[in-house]
């Protein structure tokens, strides 16, 4: 998965966004497990991976 720094999130902030990991089709984490919340950029159709800065601003918008 690529990998989102809080530059490029800057660069347009409403592309990424985050959503359930219970999704369908939704990425599991390197052991197998569902996770609790996923990056998804809007303009690619892709998951993505935030780093820990820019998951914090977006759990704290939820």
């Amino acid at each position: 998965m690529e990998k989102i720094t809080a530059e490029i999130y800057q660069q347009d902030i409403d592309r990424y966004i985050l959503v359930s990991g219970h999704q369908e089709g939704a990425p599991t984490c390197s052991y197998g497990n569902k996770l609790e919340w996923v990056g998804y950029d809007n303009k690619e159709k892709k998951y993505v991976r935030f780093t820990k800065s820019v998951f914090k601003k977006l759990v704290n918008q939820l």
